[in-house]
């Protein structure tokens, strides 16, 4: 595609300058340190984990060191963000890179085609490590070009859906009975919202839902794309499929709730959203949302007086039930690795070990995407885990796993905020998020 070539050229050019000038100050900073003082080798790692995630991490890393006492690791908390990515882009291509990566399940497939990763084929299969021994969304996220380039450290379930109990025997609903499709759903939704009027204003005071507020707009058109029957990419022929009739009928439906409940109006409430005790589940600001496995603890420790369900999420007639899909963080060797088998072990011992993933699911509370994993069992009876587990149990989907996937999400969001404020129709917003990722997609195949 002729047009794009001066954008990909002044791209490139932008890239290598940019990285020339990281190399010399990252080979500046000297060559760390391959062992410890009493002779260890030092694996350095980087991952994304803050917050209680931090701690978990922390007590996890002790627990691999405690079982391979030849084996210091050196953590380094490194968001994944556009500029950190670029940080590891640039110790790649200084031969300074880390010796283990966390990278996103959707971006294995980009960061393989840049050659930042090593493929692990021939380690798999020295260890007898096989699809089958993962939730298939899990191994399919870290397979590109018919190699695998990662290994799946936590299966987030995506996701189960809550809704508050007290609301729903306050306004009439039976309290054990969730509703089973989209037609439900808006009639709970005109039942559980609550107004309040300020002068001559009539303003929100709780919201049964915000359909693109699922842990932001791109994961809730992926969410609610597929719970309508709709697909966002064609692996067989490298197709972007934003626009398909069935995710453009899931647009327009979260576009209406904007409509008939006023975005300005959704949007004064949300202004008050927050995180931890400020979440507005908690606060009794909405109603029903759709909840990351992670917020069964946050729940327990800055709400545990909440009474809620979880269950299934909603979906049309005529789309998916108990539809979900799979993300979550992977560990890969970057290319250039200084301890490849000692990098390998400890990827091994997280994703694919009894001991491991047990110490990973009981640190984090997070689940394994390795099906043998002991953890599952154990947590399998817990409240609210055991609905997890099925929903991982019976999930189809993953992000696209192609090398766009990055700008495909920026372009997903777009979409969103585009159709929710009006300024483009669901099928136009669709629409121009398909051609400009599909326009991205083919510079980096080359066409």
């Amino acid at each position: 595609m002729r047009t794009g070539y001066p954008v990909l050229r002044r791209r490139k050019i932008i890239f290598i300058s940019v990285v020339l000038l990281l190399v010399v100050l990252i080979q500046g900073c000297g060559r760390q340190a391959e062992e410890s003082s009493d002779g260890k080798i030092v694996l350095t790692v980087w991952h994304p984990w803050g917050g209680t995630q931090a701690e978990a991490f922390e007590a996890t890393m002790k627990a691999f060191e405690a079982a391979h006492p030849d084996i210091d690791v050196r953590a380094l908390f490194t968001p994944n963000d556009l500029s950190n990515n670029q940080k590891f882009f640039t110790s790649v291509a200084a031969h300074r890179p880390p010796d283990v990566v966390y990278v996103d399940g959707p971006q294995v497939a980009e960061w393989a085609e840049q050659g930042a990763l090593t493929a692990l084929d021939e380690q798999l299969r020295q260890d007898g490590i096989k699809p089958e021994d993962y939730f298939a969304p899990c191994w399919e996220q870290n397979k590109y070009k018919d190699k695998v380039w990662a290994l799946t450290y936590c299966a987030d379930p995506n996701f189960a859906f809550v809704w508050n109990k007290a609301h729903f025997r306050e306004v009439g609903l039976d309290p054990e009975r969730p509703p089973q499709t989209i037609d439900e759903l808006d009639e709970y939704v005109r039942k559980l919202n609550k107004w309040r009027t300020v002068g001559a204003t009539r303003k929100l005071s709780r919201i049964g839902i915000i359909p693109w507020a699922q842990y932001g707009p791109a994961n809730s058109m992926f969410t609610w794309g597929w719970a309508f029957g709709g697909g966002f990419y064609d692996p067989k022929t490298h197709r972007v499929t934003a626009a398909s009739p069935k995710v453009v009928e899931a647009l327009t439906w979260m576009c209406g709730y904007a409509r008939e409940f006023d975005i300005e109006k959704i949007e004064g409430l949300a202004a008050g959203f927050g995180t931890a005790e400020q979440n507005p589940l908690y606060t009794g600001k909405l109603s029903m949302t759709c909840l990351h496995i992670s917020g069964i603890e946050e729940i327990k420790k800055y709400a545990p007086d909440l009474d809620y369900g979880i269950g299934y999420i909603p979906a049309p007639l005529t789309g998916e039930a108990h539809s979900s899909w799979v993300g979550g963080w992977c560990m890969a060797i970057p290319k250039g690795s200084r301890h490849p088998e000692e990098a390998w072990e400890l990827i091994r011992w997280l994703c694919a070990d009894p001991e491991g993933t047990s110490v990973v699911g009981r640190n984090s509370g997070l689940f394994p995407g390795w099906r043998k994993s002991p953890y599952l069992k154990e947590v399998s009876g817990k409240p609210g885990y055991g609905m997890f587990l099925k929903i991982l149990e019976e999930c189809r989907h993953q992000r696209p796993v192609m090398p766009a996937q990055a700008f495909y999400m920026g372009a997903i969001q777009r979409a969103v905020d585009s159709a929710i404020y009006g300024r483009k129709t669901p099928e136009q917003a669709l629409r121009d998020a398909q051609i400009e990722t599909q326009r991205e997609l083919d510079l980096v195949f080359g066409k």
